[in-house]
């Protein structure tokens, strides 16, 4: 992974990555405020074609699409926008065919480009037809949502939601660049900025274990010290400390997802408290965010590994108090039906015959183990 720095007027660096997969696809991630200022100059270097689909849902159209639309050389591009629900209610089968639609009826081919507005849904919805129509468009992805920036938009995993459970159907496609901008955070609402921290969370979960098997370093402070002192502090995308965040978080999804593109073994430390947090989505009707789920997934999965007597209690601790203390849920909503939530992990795609692969804290805070199997008849003991 190729890393540059160059600043931006009246603001701080920009941290451009080009970063090459095992599968040698070629990335280009820019990382600080103003990055998303760069799109013109992505697309003439991706060789983009004439035609653009900028894709974003009605808030972030409302406080972005001006802005990233003149980003985008009319006289060099024909761009057209389309608007799809807020919310996980845009990943279905349903909008997933209008997008097709769309670019059939605009002609698309395959040098012309989708460009990706907005949080993990669209990210999802815009990568999975980008990488359908035609077997593949350009795709370029502008997150506007924390959890977007360090997790959904990186990693090329993309997908849509079935009657049966959430990214039941998806593609493994790297976008040609990711323009991570935290100056997009400023409108997020508190509980929309505070949902992506349980992914930060998770990183700081995994951080030793990444280091381990990656070229990943981590940093004189270890990103739990990091993230507890930003925690601490009134936290919000202004303090300096919340692009460090986000640049750490993306550069050790980038080691992992390069050296494992497809989870065949490493990158599955990236689900931790995902498998009872997918589940907990669709059971409560998607009506927590995901990384309030995750969060209580993150609660979970600690609570099972120290009751395990694979994770230190205090460190246990210190897990739970971090969540508590970012303002993120540690326990089952009320009203969940415990034995739909059981059936649902039962299903989850990271089935083993009569057994689940979870991955479970374990030694200590940033080390895990992520070929631990869950007996079937024990993921009660989850919950």
């Amino acid at each position: 992974m190729t890393v540059s720095r160059h600043k931006t007027r009246h603001r701080g660096p920009v941290i451009t990555m080009l970063w090459n997969t095992a599968l040698e696809v070629r990335t280009r991630v820019a990382v600080g405020a103003g990055a998303r200022t760069k799109l013109s100059g992505i697309l003439a270097q991706i060789n983009a074609g004439k035609r653009v689909l900028v894709l974003c849902q009605p808030t972030t159209a409302v406080q972005w699409l001006r802005e990233v639309l003149g980003a985008i050389p009319s006289e060099d591009y024909q761009v057209t926008t389309l608007e799809v629900p807020d919310g996980e209610t845009c990943k279905t089968t349903e909008w997933l065919l209008r997008v097709w639609e769309h670019l059939q009826e605009r002609r698309f081919d395959r040098r012309d480009t989708i460009v990706a507005l907005g949080g993990g849904s669209v990210t999802d919805l815009a990568g999975f037809a980008a990488s359908t129509y035609l077997r593949g468009l350009n795709l370029v992805i502008v997150p506007t949502s924390l959890l977007a920036q360090v997790d959904a938009a990186i990693g090329g995993k993309t997908g849509i939601n079935l009657p049966a459970g959430k990214n039941l159907a998806g593609t493994f496609f790297f976008p040609k660049a990711v323009l991570a901008d935290p100056e997009l955070l400023g409108t997020l609402p508190k509980k929309q900025f505070t949902s992506g921290l349980a992914e930060v969370i998770k990183y700081a979960m995994i951080e030793e274990t990444v280091a381990k098997h990656t070229d990943y370093e981590v940093g004189q402070k270890r990103l739990f010290d990091v993230l507890h002192q930003f925690v601490e502090s009134d936290f919000d995308w202004e303090d300096p400390v919340c692009a460090g965040l986000i640049t750490s978080s993306i550069k050790m999804k980038l080691f992992v997802v390069g050296r494992d593109p497809h989870e065949g073994g490493l990158r599955r430390v990236l689900n931790l408290g995902h498998t009872l947090g997918h589940a907990l989505e669709k059971v409560a009707d998607y009506r927590l965010t995901h990384g309030e789920a995750v969060a209580i997934g993150l609660a979970a999965v600690t609570r099972l590994a120290v009751s395990l007597k694979k994770f230190p209690k205090g460190d246990g601790e210190k897990v739970i108090n971090l969540l508590e203390g970012a303002g993120l849920p540690i326990e089952l909503p009320p009203g969940i039906d415990r034995d739909k939530l059981i059936d649902s992990m039962a299903h989850d795609k990271k089935r083993d015959g009569e057994a689940l692969k979870l991955v479970l804290p374990t030694t200590k805070i940033g080390v895990v183990d992520y070929e631990f199997s869950l007996p079937l008849s024990d993921l009660g003991k989850l919950i």
